[in-house]
């Protein structure tokens, strides 16, 4: 999948491996990129009315956020923060894996994007009250960039995207490369591993949340094959796993190798949802 590769090479750049300063210009280009990349996807997106599906939605959010949080409290000793980060879903990685896929304008990606949102905006609710207040702002301001979807999904509400256009293109493969490179360019995670701390986070985030997913997913009436679908578009974590460990570390919410596992996990199960989603 291009979005692990861009994040990798980002890596690879980074301080951890080569080292190579990071340009401030090409930073806050990078926050551009994200913005124009998830307006697009916002605007293209046909949003599901919550109130025609509420037991749905009610349903699968609490298999989705609501058991992962619980095991997160349970099984690392009241940490909120890394309750709050089992239950997120990465709405980019989502909406990247639908694209490629060609799955975007299904009913599964539909319900998908609405369920990843919302995992999302209760995330950062709890994060908000978590963050040190010096660093609520600064948190804040670099969501403006996932809210661009937003504006884009309300946009299309009024305005419907033409049918042939080029912005898309734009999109994919300039927006896109220049987000996910960026943000790991940004990250230094060697030296803060465990492999110990990894594996346990890892097997409780995948267990609850692909599981609390699919079961509920199931009660709510969905077939096996979408629920499945469902449940590892969901458990991807990706982007917002990373830049909510990366303020709670600088906040000192959270040990260096509990900031290292969420990272290695946002990309893992990003990895995970590539093979096992299909069309």
């Amino acid at each position: 999948m291009k979005l692990l590769l861009w994040i990798v090479f980002g890596l690879i750049l980074g301080p951890g491996l080569t080292d190579i300063s990071l340009p401030s210009w090409l930073a806050d280009l990078s926050q551009l990129a994200g913005a124009i990349f998830l307006f697009f996807a916002g605007w293209e997106l046909q949003f599901i009315d919550l109130r025609k599906e509420a037991r749905f939605y009610g349903l699968v959010f609490l298999g989705s956020f609501v058991i992962p949080f619980a095991a997160g409290y349970f099984f690392f000793e009241g940490n909120l923060f890394i309750s709050v980060a089992l239950g997120i879903s990465a709405l980019p990685v989502a909406i990247q894996i639908l694209k490629e896929k060609n799955i975007y304008n299904t009913v599964l990606a539909r319900r998908t994007v609405t369920l990843a949102s919302l995992c999302d905006i209760v995330a950062w609710m709890f994060l908000a009250f978590l963050l040190p207040e010096k660093d609520i702002l600064s948190w804040l301001l670099s969501h403006w960039v996932v809210l661009a979807f937003f504006v884009g999904l309300l946009w299309g509400r009024w305005r419907p995207p033409p049918r042939h256009w080029m912005l898309p293109i734009i999109q994919m493969w300039i927006c896109a490369p220049i987000f996910f490179i960026v943000l790991g360019w940004k990250i230094n995670i060697l030296h803060l591993f465990s492999w110990k701390t990894f594996g346990w986070i890892f097997g409780v985030a995948v267990l609850s949340k692909v599981l609390g997913t699919y079961v509920f997913a199931r009660i709510a009436g969905q077939k096996h094959a979408e629920a499945f679908n469902l449940s590892f578009l969901l458990n991807a974590r990706g982007a917002m796993e990373i830049l909510a460990a990366s303020y709670a570390y600088n906040a000192q919410l959270i040990s260096g190798d509990v900031f290292a596992a969420l990272v290695l996990l946002g990309l893992v199960t990003a990895l995970m949802a590539i093979p096992t989603v299909k069309e």
